[in-house]
């Protein structure tokens, strides 16, 4: 399950969760929507702050993205 795939299981939790997010990983909420969005990956740090804030591997929460060269 992904980033966002998470976020969007939780309907009637997904502003709470984020805001949650936000502050655990000392980041301002509309980074935290990119994050979602997959605009920008968060730095690995703050990947292993959600993945034990969310309970789910990194691995899955952020795929490595391919990049054709």
């Amino acid at each position: 399950m992904t980033f966002r795939d998470y976020i969007n299981s939780l309907p009637n939790l997904k502003e709470k969760e984020l805001k949650k997010i936000a502050e655990v990983t000392c980041s301002h909420i509309t980074t935290v929507y990119r994050w979602m969005n997959g605009t920008v990956d968060p730095p690995k740090v703050k990947q292993k702050i959600i993945a034990d804030v969310t309970g789910l591997p990194i691995e899955d929460l952020f795929p490595h993205k391919e990049r054709n060269n």
